[in-house]
């Protein structure tokens, strides 16, 4: 079936077009709520709540083409597994301290996108969260303090912090260690 006559059926309430569309696109989407959830059960029950909005709002959705459907279906699992987080996010914000010399992340031989993911996935939460969702997503900082309910300053400064000991564990590992 094509993508339009399913986003329709599914706007209308057919139930095997929501499940086609479901099928469609939930692993994509369950990576990104896996990149925001604290665990595997929490990304995939901000999923199952994301595609109930989904389903919701599908009706005012105007199709354009299909990368900007699947920006529009991220951004709600986004905010949704973000939304599930807040309470303990803000806490972290409020208390985040770290003893930055004592930051450890496992040393591997290369720096490679496996080495990336691996650095950015221990990044202490508050830190881990804005990065993932100015770089990855492309959110702007006052879109992240509006979605996580901080300030601005407290979204830049996370991400510089972020940023730092991402360059910090870079330089060790792979810049002056050999020296």
């Amino acid at each position: 079936m094509q993508l339009q006559k399913i986003i329709h059926k599914s706007s209308k309430g057919d139930r095997r077009a929501q499940k086609q569309f479901f099928e469609l696109y939930a692993d994509r989407l369950f990576a990104v709520a896996k990149r925001y959830a604290v665990s595997y059960e929490s990304a995939e029950e901000a999923l199952f709540q994301a595609f109930l909005k989904i389903f919701e709002k599908l009706p005012d959705f105007e199709f354009i083409n299909e990368p900007a459907l699947v920006g529009w279906l991220s951004r709600i699992v986004i905010n949704q597994t973000l939304m599930d987080r807040r309470k303990e996010l803000s806490t972290l914000y409020k208390l985040e301290t770290i003893d930055e010399e004592h930051y450890n992340i496992a040393g591997t031989e290369a720096v490679d996108d496996a080495v990336l993911i691996e650095l950015v996935n221990k990044l202490p939460d508050g830190y881990k969260t804005v990065f993932m969702m100015h770089v990855v997503d492309g959110y702007a900082h006052k879109e992240i303090a509006q979605t996580l309910g901080i300030s601005e300053s407290t979204s830049r400064s996370q991400f510089f912090k972020a940023r730092k000991l991402l360059q910090k564990k870079l330089n060790y590992d792979y810049g002056q260690a050999g020296t």
